[in-house]
């Protein structure tokens, strides 16, 4: 059984997986993220600021920008990735499941270090990126990898 995604679907994910990711980290290293697509919401849990007063069950003003660019890349990503190559054979499935794999145990290994030299809020936000780089590693060492067997 396959839990691939058809062909179809590379190039778009493609796209917009790559072009989401710096626009994405631009927003948030310039303080822009905030500003984009700001709506109230429902909020069951919020804090303005650490020690501030907690907000739930409520309605909030709050910009949508970076949970738009993490449900774009996310998706994307997983599209891009999991999406059946042109020629799917048992050779692909397992340069697919090598680079995963290989993927896994370098953002592990990055939280791992992180852990022992980042702390406060700043650990956080390593934690939160990691979520983006396992799959932003598994596309790149799956392509690499890609890219060799095809040259060879």
């Amino acid at each position: 059984m396959s839990y691939l995604f058809s062909n179809k679907f590379k190039k778009i994910s493609g796209v917009i997986f790559y072009l989401s990711i710096p626009i994405g980290l631009f927003l948030l290293l310039t303080d822009r993220i905030q500003d984009v697509f700001v709506v109230n919401v429902f909020s069951i849990f919020s804090y303005e600021w650490i020690g501030s007063e907690r907000t739930g069950f409520g309605w909030i003003e709050n910009g949508l920008g970076d949970e738009i660019f993490t449900l774009l890349i996310i998706i994307s990503g997983l599209a891009n990735s999991f999406s059946k190559e042109k020629i799917e054979d048992e050779l692909i499935s397992r340069i697919r499941l090598e680079s995963l794999s290989l993927s896994l145990f370098i953002s592990f290994g990055f939280i791992i270090i992180s852990t022992f030299l980042v702390y406060n809020l700043n650990y956080m936000y390593v934690l939160v990126f990691n979520l983006f780089l396992i799959i932003l590693l598994f596309n790149l060492i799956f392509k690499v990898r890609l890219y060799k067997h095809y040259k060879s």
